[in-house]
């Protein structure tokens, strides 16, 4: 399956979100839920989830922590909030420790002022994520450590529940993800994952300012029905 673009991911993920999510969404209603992006790549998939359910874009900030000289091979991840999570495969020589930390200082000093920029630069103030509904988008999944580290921000954070959603995602992240979350939705999952990037036609970096625009766009998803269905929309469907 081939994406054009990650607006067209994300309306194809907002359907499948609709289709096969767990019923904990179809319970719900507008108010008790959040779509969280991770930017920069993951926010415009997100907004359009967020457009689709009518309810608030939120962020949060997770880094790779990465194999040295490979940056976009992960070992671990840290958020905003302070969480990290490292893969247990590391080596626990004297150099990787030392490695491991350099990387967790220099991330946890920039996710959090990152994540707080952003809000401002929008002129936004975060949604409280405490007994809420969070679906955590991305513009795909490979290792999941940022992921890993997003579902244990929006925990710290108080959600009730955490569903975790990509357009495209590998199979072993996939069954590792279900693990840690309420629900693991997926809108392909291809036999052989190499890169996120090979299932899209166009995938271009998300700037800082997409980022921005899209917070500061779904202000206006908040006046929308409930996510909950009633028996007149079943026969009108």
């Amino acid at each position: 399956m081939f994406f054009n673009d990650r607006v067209d991911a994300g309306k194809k993920l907002a359907l499948k979100l609709e289709q096969y999510a767990s019923s904990l969404l179809e319970k719900a209603k507008q108010s008790e839920v959040l779509v969280v992006g991770l930017p920069r790549g993951g926010v415009p998939v997100a907004l359009e989830v967020a457009r689709r359910f009518k309810c608030p874009l939120e962020i949060i900030v997770a880094k790779k922590l990465p194999f040295p000289n490979q940056p976009e091979y992960a070992i671990g991840a840290v958020s905003s909030g302070g969480i990290v999570v490292l893969s247990p495969d590391i080596p626990q020589s004297k150099s990787w420790r030392e490695y491991i930390e350099q990387q967790k200082r220099q991330l946890l000093a920039t996710t959090q002022r990152r994540e707080d920029e952003f809000y401002v630069l929008a002129g936004r103030h975060r949604s409280s994520f405490e007994d809420k509904i969070v679906i955590i988008v991305d513009d795909g999944v490979a290792t999941g450590m940022t992921a890993m580290a997003a579902i244990e921000a929006a925990r710290q954070r108080g959600a009730r529940s955490v569903i975790l959603a990509a357009p495209v995602m590998s199979r072993e992240s996939f069954n590792q993800l279900q693990l840690i979350c309420d629900d693991v939705v997926a809108a392909y999952r291809p036999e052989v994952f190499n890169a996120v990037a090979e299932h899209y036609l166009e995938f271009l970096p998300t700037s800082n300012d997409e980022v921005v625009k899209a917070l500061a766009e779904s202000n206006g998803f908040h006046n929308g029905p409930s996510l909950a269905r009633t028996d007149g929309d079943k026969k009108t469907s």
